[in-house]
């Protein structure tokens, strides 16, 4: 053997890139027990601030998982927007109505979030092997072997069971696995500073102005400090911008008294929107911008590779705990695919039409867009795409709906469906205690709903007899609640846990009208329901979840 060989190690997982991305992904693996390990290139964590938007749902995310709050205290919120041109205002969005704890976008740099996410996967004895880079893989049916490079040059061979490629835009696992990453590039120049602003902007706000000139946005950072980007005419020009040159931009694009000074970072870019057509290929996996990568409007792209990240883990973790079927660990591709196809759509439109230049198209745009972000209906979607509440996996292979009846039709009709996110309910009692129907969704296990509607004997012996079942058979691996409004009413032959939804927040929420059954996943999203309760078809589903 050369000094150049080392004999292969041996992990269950291999994380490569310690980005966000990767970050979450080695975490949540480690959390859950399964054997990994993460590299990184980079000797250390970058300084820049570069993604700044945490949104609700990844927010929601950190509180499952119990780091929420560090996140919090550490971010600036901002509760919504505006967006002017012609000296008016045209879009005004506020996140306040968001059905989440968490109504705003919170505004944190990168290399924070980083940091944060990389004590976290130090609670659990687990640390960034930095300085090492992936030269190469090859698989087969057993595992993957990956070749590395420290940074004195020499190599090691890893043997994993699984690799997940989590390094960024430029991956080397996409390259190695032969993936196109098709798409194109925008033609815009973008200059871009992290810089402080003497001025009248509010600082729990995101503002953007539009010309015949081109785009400005400030994203709040802190204390006076904001994130600004601007397009700029291409070719970009040579270097960084200069304070002079930004301040230039501001005087003539924006109608707004600003003194820019005190740069932290100045960089001219470009961006692009492009995607993988498949996120898997045998045990090789891709998450983040090594799958995706947009236009930054909206500011859905570090957001949507966590919850990549925090999709893959918990079917990998569960899958190589010999938990779930094959079919679970299938879907993370398919349903992860759709979102960034959707995150894509949305992006491109938003920056198309923000970029519009023509005196005619653009007055009829700011029109246009002005009297529909003046709608309930307009405040509310943007709010809930914004935020990523309203990410959906309706189509994936692993979930299921049953229905039978009118009544059960009409019951099922404005409630979360099959794939949905899981709605939150306050004012629940468990045992005398006062809780959220976030707090017991919390772990890793699936979360069985039983929902009775009502004081009917017979339907309140079904749900017990289904709660027995379940509980008897996947009791591992699923954690059954019966759920009831009447405080007096005993449920047959159910020792087990018992929700009392005394007020209906959690009946409303799940439009359960009459008796319903909802399974939750780990990942907080609908897998199955069923109006009325039916075991074989409960069972059924259940077969092809579960080992």
């Amino acid at each position: 053997m050369s000094q150049q060989q080392a004999s292969a190690t041996e992990t269950a997982v291999l994380v490569v890139g310690a980005g966000p991305t990767g970050l979450m992904m080695a975490s949540e693996l480690a959390r859950q027990g399964i054997a990994c390990r993460i590299i990184e290139k980079a000797p250390e964590i970058s300084p820049l601030s570069k993604a700044l938007a945490i949104h609700a749902r990844t927010l929601e995310i950190f509180e499952n998982i119990g780091i929420a709050d560090g996140f919090v205290t550490r971010g600036v919120k901002a509760h919504g927007g505006s967006i002017y041109s012609g000296g008016k205002r045209i879009v005004h969005f506020l996140f306040n109505n968001l059905d989440s704890r968490f109504p705003y976008a919170l505004m944190l740099p990168q290399n924070e979030t980083e940091a944060l996410l990389g004590a976290h996967l130090e609670t659990f004895g687990l640390k960034v092997e930095r300085s090492k880079e992936l030269i190469g893989i090859t698989q087969d049916a057993d595992g993957i072997t990956a070749s590395l490079r420290r940074s004195d040059g020499s190599e090691e061979k890893c043997r994993a069971s699984y690799l997940v490629g989590c390094d960024g835009a430029h991956s080397t696992v996409r390259h190695a696995l032969n993936l196109a990453f098709e798409g194109e590039e925008y033609t815009e120049v973008f200059a871009l500073a992290d810089i402080m602003i003497d001025s009248s902007m509010p600082d729990d706000e995101i503002v953007g102005f539009a010309s015949e000139k081109g785009l400005v946005f400030f994203f709040p950072i802190s204390n006076g400090r904001y994130r600004m980007m601007a397009d700029v005419p291409p070719p970009a020009p040579p270097g960084e911008p200069s304070v002079q040159e930004l301040q230039a931009i501001v005087d003539t694009q924006c109608n707004l008294p600003a003194r820019l000074h005190d740069p932290k970072w100045t960089a001219y870019f470009k961006i692009h929107h492009r995607q993988v057509a498949s996120y898997r290929v045998g045990r090789a996996f891709l998450a983040g911008d090594a799958a995706h990568i947009h236009s930054p409007a909206g500011g859905q792209g570090m957001n949507t590779g966590l919850q990549d990240a925090y999709n893959l883990a918990w079917k990998l973790a569960a899958f190589i705990k010999g938990v779930v079927t094959p079919a679970v660990l299938d879907s993370y591709a398919p349903e992860r695919h759709e979102v960034g196809k959707q995150v894509l759509k949305m992006t491109d439109t938003m920056t198309r039409v923000m970029e519009l230049r023509n005196p005619v198209v653009t007055g009829i745009r700011d029109r246009l867009v002005s009297r529909l972000a003046s709608t309930a209906i307009f405040q509310n979607a943007a709010g809930r795409q914004m935020s990523e509440l309203d990410v959906n996996f309706r189509d994936s292979p692993i979930v299921g709906e049953y229905h039978e009846g009118i009544l059960s039709a009409f019951a099922a009709f404005g409630g979360p469906r099959a794939g949905d996110r899981a709605p939150d309910a306050d004012g629940l009692k468990v045992a005398g205690a006062s809780r959220r129907l976030f707090d017991l969704l919390k772990g890793d296990k699936h979360k069985l709903l039983l929902l009775a509607a009502g004081e009917d004997a017979a339907e309140l012996a079904q749900l017990g007899t289904i709660a027995r079942q379940v509980e008897a058979q996947y009791g591992k691996c699923i954690a059954t609640f019966l759920v009831t409004n009447k405080p007096a009413v005993p449920i047959p032959g159910w020792q087990g846990a018992t929700i009392l939804d005394s007020a209906g927040a959690l009946h409303r929420a799940y439009h359960a009208a009459t008796a319903g059954v909802y399974l939750v996943r780990p990942d907080g999203y609908v897998a199955y329901r069923s109006f009325p309760p039916n075991v074989g078809h409960l069972a059924e589903f259940l077969s092809r979840i579960f080992v």
